[in-house]
């Protein structure tokens, strides 16, 4: 069982967190938790973790320069940073310190699920006497959006748009070019094959994603912000396809059954 330490000064988060972690088909386990660098030093001194989930803004420390003095102290700790900020910086500075990977709050759920698929497969490379054999693989995103049973070439392709649908600049002609193809083509082979064209895939994956967002009780998350998340520049062309496909807008829908 793969031990993660959560660090965080709220919480709400640990405890989300938690949850998740705890209930998911991968093996893993919450050993620790600490609301700022100080007790998580002194927690990991008297309990060894595998992971630290760690977040950038804290009282006293920030998590950054948490993660160097845990790099010098537990040098095969693997560190995911959770944060709220969407800071090129803070993301540069992350690859530097060589951080696992770097997600922005909140997190939907099916991306912390393919975020613990990763982290089980490299904690099985890093720690072999310590594999668990038995783990799962993680649920599909559903028939629509799971790539289905199309060819390799269709599956990768999916597979690249779930890994980067919060990038606004996603179009058919860059992943096309990518994988050395013509975008015409490729969009009738998914079409062939997923039944959906590209812009269908993407719109249909973004806005299952925001949807994810806003079930999660604890969100707070502002539509704009939300609308940048799945990868838009408009908050307003967002809330426009929002509402074509959902029937409410993303307001509608984030206070739906509110009083």
């Amino acid at each position: 069982m793969w031990k993660i330490m959560l660090v965080d000064d709220e919480p709400i988060i640990r405890r989300g967190l938690r949850q998740f972690i705890e209930s998911s088909h991968y093996p893993f386990s919450v050993s620790a938790e600490a609301k700022n660098a100080g007790e998580a030093i002194q927690q990991l001194e008297q309990q060894p973790a595998h992971v630290c989930f760690i977040d950038i803004n804290m009282p006293n420390m920030n998590g950054l320069d948490l993660i160097s003095l845990l790099h010098k102290q537990f040098p095969e700790l693997v560190v995911v940073i959770i944060s709220g900020y969407d800071n090129f910086e803070y993301a540069r500075q992350a690859v530097q310190l060589h951080a696992f990977d770097y997600v922005l709050k909140p997190v939907p759920k099916s991306d912390l699920e393919q975020l613990l698929s990763r982290l089980n497969q490299h904690l099985q490379q890093i720690f072999p006497d310590q594999s668990d054999t038995e783990t799962q693989k993680s649920p599909t995103l559903g028939p629509n959006l799971s790539g289905g049973d199309g060819t390799l070439l269709i599956n990768k392709v999916t597979e690249y748009i779930n890994d980067h649908y919060q990038d606004p600049e996603l179009t058919i002609t860059r992943v096309a070019t990518l994988i050395h193809m013509n975008p015409t083509y490729l969009s009738k082979r998914m079409k062939q094959e997923t039944g959906q064209s590209f812009l269908d895939y993407v719109t249909g994956l973004r806005i299952a994603k925001a949807k994810e967002v806003m079930d999660h009780a604890p969100s707070n998350i502002k539509i704009n912000s939300l609308a940048t998340k799945v990868g838009y520049k408009s908050q307003y062309y967002f809330s426009r396809v929002f509402k074509n496909k959902v029937g409410l807008s993303p307001l509608e829908y984030k206070n739906r059954g509110r009083p």
